[in-house]
């Protein structure tokens, strides 16, 4: 979400045009997805604390070189000869770069370790938790393309980089290193230790979820129902997000006001994901999947539609309603499914799905722009995407529920 007010600024200064900067992202950001299932099963090894702390000050050092990223190009490209091909190999080359250690070490390694922590350490309450979680989560998603470009306008976008930077440094990792543990038995307590147990649906709570390997849980098709939609929503909304700027300029309209539509999403993002997580505790999730999915197609079909009155109000509830289910299924899916012994390892494998997707979205985006119909062809993308998901996943829960009697 933050790369987007950036891509701008980046195709300017490093010459490189939006297809070429997209494959830069894409490239770099497969490369961190590659690495996903590793870093899960590290997590699993190391702790939270250990990771998360050199996550962070990764991501710093990743920030600092992006504000050095065209001078780091020009120097790169004279090695090379100097040549305007070489210049263009080197400029899309650190790009790339820069690309992997923000998606590793950020999106990646720190938001699998901060969402994987907090879900160990609950069981009953492990929706509500996730609610009041995802309050900061959907808004900080939501809403950081226009903090950031507040920041930018004072200080540029190289001053936004590094403050960034320092923000990390000086709050984010004392903060892991005061409060960040790894599980209740590591600290010598159980799950929800001195809390009462809840009345809502206490016969589900009393029954324990079985722990599942990363290999016995992608032998069960509802991980890939659960993979394939967060994974889609990461490729669609970053794709959108990504383009942003551009997207609304083929309407007519300025960069303030095209980053404007995220105050409205954030708000409709943090209602969805708080009663989703909070009625998690209660209910099963397949509904959550689906209702997720049908604010996705919508989403698409204001993209399809960008003259008609309705369009913007349509996308702009849509993409708020997918957001908080998104959050709210990536929380609460793995832990409720497959326990919490391997949860660093499952949750790991799917984010770089995640991961992947938002590397090839804005790419797709890009190669679907046309000079004459702009992004319609993406917004078709984005209604027949979710409706075959919408088909898989009745597929993989009522299947199962029918012939076992335990869709969850």
């Amino acid at each position: 979400m933050g790369v987007s007010v950036f891509t701008d600024h980046l195709i300017k200064a490093l010459g490189l045009t939006r297809l070429r900067i997209s494959t830069a992202y894409m490239a770099g950001t497969l490369f961190s997805a590659l690495l996903m299932t590793r870093a899960g099963r590290l997590y699993d090894r190391l702790g939270a604390r250990t990771t998360a702390s050199a996550a962070v000050i990764f991501l710093a050092f990743c920030l600092l070189y992006f504000t050095r990223v065209d001078k780091t190009a020009v120097l790169f490209s004279h090695f090379m000869g100097g040549s305007p091909a070489a210049s263009g190999i080197a400029g899309f080359t650190v790009t790339a770069i820069g690309f992997f250690g923000i998606r590793f070490f950020g999106q990646g390694v720190l938001t699998l370790v901060s969402r994987t922590m907090v879900m160990r350490w609950f069981e009953e309450r492990r929706g509500r938790v996730g609610a009041y979680m995802g309050i900061a989560t959907a808004a900080g998603f939501s809403y950081a393309p226009r903090i950031l470009q507040f920041v930018i306008d004072g200080k540029g976008w190289r001053g936004a980089l590094g403050f960034l930077a320092l923000l990390l440094l000086a709050i984010a990792l004392p903060m892991i290193l005061l409060f960040f543990r790894d599980t209740p038995e590591r600290c010598g307590m159980k799950v929800e230790q001195g809390l009462r147990p809840l009345k809502i649906h206490k016969e589900r709570h009393n029954r324990k979820t079985a722990d599942a390997t990363l290999k016995e849980a992608r032998h069960d098709l509802r991980y890939w129902a659960y993979a394939f939609m967060l994974s889609w929503w990461s490729l669609y909304n970053t794709a959108f997000t990504f383009h942003i700027v551009d997207i609304f300029a083929t309407r007519g309209f300025d960069a303030v006001q095209a980053v404007s539509i995220f105050l409205p999403i954030t708000i409709i993002s943090v209602i969805f994901n708080f009663l989703g997580s909070w009625a998690s505790d209660a209910m099963d999730l397949p509904p959550l999947y689906f209702l997720a999915l049908i604010g996705m197609a919508a989403g698409g079909a204001a993209i399809l539609s960008p003259d008609a009155g309705w369009s913007k109000a349509v996308l702009i509830a849509g993409f708020g309603i997918s957001n908080g289910l998104w959050s709210v299924l990536n929380n609460v899916g793995w832990p409720r499914l497959f326990g919490r012994e391997h949860l660093g390892a499952i949750s790991g494998s799917v984010m770089s799905f995640i991961v992947a997707g938002s590397a090839l979205g804005p790419w797709i985006f890009s190669s679907l722009l046309n000079a004459d119909s702009g992004y319609i062809r993406a917004g078709l993308l984005g209604v027949l995407g979710p409706s075959v998901l919408i088909i898989f996943g009745i597929f993989a829960f009522y299947r199962r529920k029918l012939t076992s009697g335990a869709g969850r």
